[in-house]
């Protein structure tokens, strides 16, 4: 029997039984019309290799047309057609290493100074003052930002310079210390026009309307607030996102402990507790993103450039 024939049956078959094969027929039928008028009983792994590899797909692509050859190879070798299933290769995943956009903070004081240009449309669901917090909350806090738009006015602690973080995983939940510069920040915005009266029982970061931020709206104000600001990675699909507000957060300290002569085999088991990190492999690649550990390759860099 041709490939073309058992295709059309096979397709025929999985609709009376109520299958929705739209897409998935077109794959098969384009697989029966690349091997040709072949018989079924003559298809091996090298014509479905063929196939696959005929143009540049995706790993997920592969994989979507390897699983449906595959059931309809099953379905005629149950039937006696085929002795042998044909067997795709495997496609080789590509390892692909993204590194987060670290703010300077110079960029991070053009976000705070475009904030009110961003929020200056009436129909803004955030308030100025409001993002401008927020984006000063994650810097100083490295909190998650589902996280930050989880915590309530009474999740704050003044007297003991507290904040209850709370996160979908218990493991995660915490009290973090907070500073003097954000005990001020905070204080600020729960008696700015924008947050008081709707009391502490509250998330602390609300919209105009008093609801809680969503996490949605955040990210797409953020995106037009990094376009006012001008702040852009150069030659690069992978513009900086608000996530990256937390990754900066722990650069940064990284840095300042290197500045103070601390060990950052004793100070990163400290930052994984404070950001919430259960496992310690996340933050390694931070001490690849900090430039003052290379400081001492740097200058010797220099000095052999500059004796040449």
């Amino acid at each position: 029997m041709k490939v073309a024939q058992c295709v059309e049956i096979y397709i025929e078959r999985k609709e009376a039984c109520g299958y929705t094969y739209t897409s998935i027929a077109k794959v098969l039928r384009r697989f029966a019309r690349f091997v040709g008028r072949m018989n079924i009983t003559c298809l091996t792994d090298h014509h479905v290799n063929a196939f696959l590899r005929r143009s540049a797909i995706s790993n997920n692509t592969w994989r979507h047309y390897s699983l449906h050859l595959r059931r309809l190879f099953l379905y005629w070798f149950a039937r006696r057609q085929i002795r042998r299933i044909p067997k795709p290769d495997p496609k080789p995943s590509v390892a692909k290493t993204f590194y987060p956009h670290i703010y300077t903070r110079t960029e991070i004081r053009r976000l705070l100074d475009a904030a009110a240009t961003c929020q200056r449309a009436p129909r803004c669901m955030i308030g100025s003052k409001t993002l401008r917090t927020i984006v000063l909350f994650l810097y100083a806090t490295g909190a998650k930002i589902g996280d930050a738009l989880a915590v309530l006015g009474s999740d704050v602690d003044f007297a003991h310079s507290s904040i209850l973080i709370r996160s979908a995983s218990s493991l995660e939940t915490r009290v973090i210390p907070i500073g003097r510069d954000v005990r001020r920040l905070l204080r600020r915005h729960l008696k700015s026009d924008e947050r008081t009266g709707f009391g502490l029982g509250s998330t602390l970061f609300l919209t105009v309307k008093g609801k809680a931020v969503p996490y949605a709206v955040l990210c797409t104000v953020f995106r037009k607030l990094r376009k006012i600001a001008d702040v852009k990675r150069a030659n690069s699909s992978y513009q900086p996102r608000v996530n990256d507000l937390r990754h900066t957060f722990a650069v940064h300290s990284i840095a300042e402990w290197t500045r103070a002569g601390l060990a950052n085999d004793k100070m990163l088991p400290i930052l994984a507790t404070y950001m919430g990190n259960v496992h310690m492999r996340g933050l390694e690649r931070y001490l690849e993103l900090s430039p003052c550990t290379y400081e001492a390759q740097l200058d010797r860099l220099k000095v052999l450039t500059t004796t040449r």
